[in-house]
């Protein structure tokens, strides 16, 4: 430790406070704390309380606290040490998942190793490792300089110890899904072109370029050669400066010099202007600017040296003072071509675009109110890939994502090139669909105006999607804002935010769009261990506690059991959800080596779990006792679930999209709740709760069902999830399935214990005049009535054989057939409690492990501890 005379501080209480009492200076790192947070704006920022922020005049970062349990998000795990948030001050907007330094092969746990402060211009952070993964008695030390005007950080990597010249010299990156790797003059870079981010990597040592090698398809390693490390009789040590920029342009600038003016580029047009702008400003325009007289728009070089526009019609990047051709495209205008001189001082600029090509659509209800909208927009004549599809932009980004359009406000103008189209207008399966097909005519807009009919009548139940993710989760990189745009859009009445590791919320989303009555929510979380699949569960309402390790939510266990029932008991033991996420039964009932020899599994987790997800729907069809799998693949939750239903498990079945990305992502499958209310603004989380455990619900890919059961022995109508007494052994099961004009169904099947009864199978085939017309709203209308000899349990399914979702539902997920299940009633012939014995089906629950019968609607959180 160096005396506190030249500013070397200690992270110590006391050292916290000098940090604080330091005068202001451009270069500063302190730690932060509720009155101290970081301006770092972007889709990937990661930091918590108790990290640490190193900024100057140029840029901001961030690094992560060494601490054992310091995880940035579900797959950047134990980074302490590491660089999480990295951005250009004023053109903030971090995509860096983490550089990670000597890529994992050390670990920075211990907060006293730590030392921090300033030399001359210069702050630094340093830290010395805990542990060598390697455990070869090696040390690493990770030091980051910033000095006073630096569009840089510098990260060095000292080795010491008598095998350290054994240590390969590497540093890791995580910069996922849309960045590329590449090279720029003497510079490794990883770029992003579509979210303007462009990251500088270069030796401190050497003019020869960093390599790149890809590990993963997430992991990116930066290599360094003999003459970019400095070896020394105890280690060795490489360094590196760190580049934030918005684009190659700008990169290219700052390293040439560090004193550059920044250049805003507002992209206006003529068009007329959305109900979601104030300004019509043209979104994701490619900006190419070149010095004049250094002709390379066009080519390779100026296609990767473009700067794109963002959601507001800016880019920014630093440029020195000069004459300048800018060229701007965007599909549905006019390509511009502008000369720009630009002097020493900041600048905007503002470029019009003409000759805007488009339709300007307003999705409205019944009764003329407008209404969120999805417009799924496919080029007429196209191949069979679609080659000629207008893309937008990734599946990861938001509102414009790939061929779709989300417009929470029911109002969007579309820009695109002129041609023909075939445009879909959506709202969820309790909307009718409306189609144009389009001629988009250059320097024309196109008027439409569709009004999307509420056809189905679903009232006493609200659709909800229970489990999806976006970029907090860490294996994704999905905007979260387009996530909720994706399920308001999709008509999802009721979604909780259960981001992977990490207790987020979807409210200030739900806020910015004015969009608070239209979709319940609350804070929940998915925990996410090992072994997988088994080892994951969603868990609603949770107590947020933002920018905490995990959002204040519980960590992941290695013991299946302690996980779940750590989950259950979180909050003080609260009353919540907690769902067992696409499990693989088998194993978890009993044969934890999934060996095929029965065990005890990890069947303790099944007293803790309040639904599970039983998807894919379609086994319900199957016969899978005829057909088993192969052991070690022994996922099918729906037919496993049957069982233990069987066995004494009252768990009600859900199903969830699980969805990551933003391209039809939410919407395809959802879970209709029986609600006292049909509001979104007044649904109570507390109930949801509820009628989760009760099982009232109904699961489905979009047609709507509902299942009542009667009997002479009491006056009750009993739906999903109820007892029902019927002491003559007869139930009278009344179907109803509604759908819109985009699906239909032509199946009703009734399974009794697990089993499709055959005399309970109707289709349009065989009972034509049971079903409803292909182009009306009821499809299905009419009893069975069912003559039992024991307690059973009746699950009633539909569905639309043969038949798609598409083109509603897009080419992946419209392809799967219309479908929907019920959950049980369960019919008691003597009143005296269901019996659950029907162990009928023989494949693949093993039969030798005694059965645990879990109590009609026990909630264990209120009696185990």
């Amino acid at each position: 430790m160096r005396s506190l005379s030249r500013h070397h501080v200690p992270l110590t209480a006391w050292a916290f406070t000098v940090l604080l009492s330091l005068p202001a200076v451009a270069a500063d790192i302190r730690v932060i704390y509720p009155e101290f947070e970081p301006k770092i704006e972007g889709k990937e920022v990661d930091w918590i309380y108790g990290d640490y922020l190193m900024t100057n005049d140029k840029i901001s970062l961030t690094i992560a606290a060494p601490i054992a349990t310091r995880d940035a998000n579900l797959t950047v795990r134990e980074i302490g040490a590491s660089i999480l948030d990295l951005a250009v001050n004023d053109a903030s907007n971090d995509q860096l998942s983490a550089y990670i330094p000597a890529a994992l092969r050390y670990q920075f746990f211990d907060p006293a190793k730590v030392d921090v402060g300033r030399e001359g211009d210069t702050v630094y952070w340093s830290c010395v490792s805990s542990n060598a993964v390697a455990g070869d008695g090696t040390e690493a030390t990770v030091r980051y300089e910033l000095a006073d005007g630096d569009p840089y950080v510098s990260a060095s990597i000292s080795i010491r110890g008598d095998k350290a010249a054994k240590v390969e010299p590497r540093d890791m990156l995580r910069a996922d899904r849309t960045f590329r790797l590449t090279e720029v003059d003497q510079l490794a870079v990883a770029q992003d072109t579509f979210f303007r981010s462009a990251i500088g990597f270069q030796s401190a040592k050497s003019d020869q370029p960093l390599r790149w090698k890809s590990k993963s398809s997430r992991s990116k390693e930066l290599r360094y050669s003999k003459s970019q490390i400095d070896l020394s009789d105890d280690g060795i040590r490489w360094s590196v400066k760190i580049y934030p920029a918005t684009s190659i342009t700008d990169l290219r600038a700052v390293v040439a010099s560090k004193v550059i003016p920044l250049r805003t580029i507002q992209v206006l047009t003529d068009a007329p202007v959305d109900d979601d702008q104030t300004t019509a400003f043209v979104r994701r325009a490619t900006v190419q600017i070149t010095a004049a007289g250094n002709d390379t728009a066009g080519n390779d070089a100026g296609d990767r040296e473009s700067i794109q526009t963002d959601d507001e019609g800016v880019a920014k990047l630093r440029a020195p003072a000069g004459d300048y051709r800018v060229v701007v495209k965007a599909p549905g205008y006019e390509t511009k071509e502008q000369s720009v001189s630009w002097g020493d001082e900041a600048t905007t600029t503002i470029l019009n675009l003409d000759g805007f090509s488009g339709f300007a659509a307003v999705a409205t209800d019944g009764e003329g109110n407008r209404i969120p909208v999805k417009a799924t927009i496919y080029a007429i004549g196209g191949d069979e890939e679609n080659a000629n599809n207008p893309d937008f932009g990734p599946d990861s980004t938001r509102t414009f994502v790939r061929n779709t359009v989300y417009a929470v406000s029911g109002s969007m103008l579309v820009p695109i090139a002129a041609g023909n189209y075939d445009v879909h207008f959506s709202h969820g399966p309790e909307f009718n669909s409306e189609s144009r097909k389009i001629e988009i005519k250059p320097n024309q807009t196109e008027t439409i105006d569709v009004q999307l009919l509420r056809v189905v009548d679903s009232s006493g139940w609200v659709s909800a999607e229970l489990h999806s993710h976006s970029s907090p989760s860490g294996d994704n990189t999905s905007d979260q804002y387009g996530r909720v745009e994706n399920l308001l859009c999709e008509h999802l009445e009721f979604a909780p935010c259960t981001e992977h590791a990490r207790i987020s919320s979807y409210v200030p989303h739900l806020r910015a769009m004015g969009m608070e009555d239209a979709m319940a929510t609350c804070s929940g979380m998915e925990v996410t261990g090992r072994p997988l699949p088994v080892n994951h569960q969603n868990s609603f309402p949770l107590r947020h506690v933002p920018h905490t390790q995990n959002g204040g939510g519980p960590r992941a266990d290695a013991n299946p059991v302690v996980q779940i029932e750590r989950i259950a008991m979180w909050d003080d033991g609260s009353d919540k959800v907690v769902q067992m996420n696409h499990p693989n039964l088998h194993q978890i009932y009993g044969d934890l080596d999934v060996d095929g020899k029965p065990d005890e599994g990890f069947r303790k987790m099944l007293k803790w779990t309040d639904v599970i997800e039983v998807h894919p729907l379609q086994t319900i069809f199957d016969d899978v006792a005829l057909s088993p799998p192969n052991v070690r693949e022994m996922r099918i939750p729906l037919f496993q679930w049957m069982q233990l239903l069987n066995q004494g498990y009252r768990i009600p079945g859900v199903i969830n999209t699980d969805a990551h990305y933003n391209h039809h992502g939410s919407g395809w499958r959802r879970n209709w709740f029986a609600s006292s209310t049909d509001d979104p603004a007044k649904i109570s989380i507390d109930e949801m709760v509820r009628q989760a455990e009760a099982g009232h619900i109904i699961m489905s890919t979009g047609p709507y069902m509902t299942v009542k059961a009667t009997s002479k022995s009491v006056d009750k109508v009993a739906i999903p999830g109820d007892d029902l007494i019927a002491k003559d052994g007869k139930v009278r099961v009344h179907v109803v399935v509604q759908c819109p004009n985009w699906l239909d169904v032509n199946r009703v099947q009734i399974v009794i214990n697990g089993r499709l009864a055959e005399a309970h199978n109707r289709t349009r085939k065989s009972h034509p005049d049971q079903f409803g017309e292909s182009d009306s709203v009821m499809k299905f209308d009419s009893y069975f009535d069912l003559e039992l000899d024991s307690d059973a349990h009746v699950i009633v399914a539909t569905i639309g054989e043969g038949m798609t979702m598409e083109k509603v539902m897009g080419p992946s997920y419209g392809k799967r057939a219309p479908i929907a299940v019920s959950n049980p009633v369960f019919v008691d012939l003597d009143g005296n409690g269901f019996d659950h014995n029907h162990d009928e089906l023989g494949l693949p629950l093993p039969k030798q492990v005694p059965h645990h019968h879990h109590h009609d609607h026990e909630h264990p959180h209120d009696h185990e501890h």
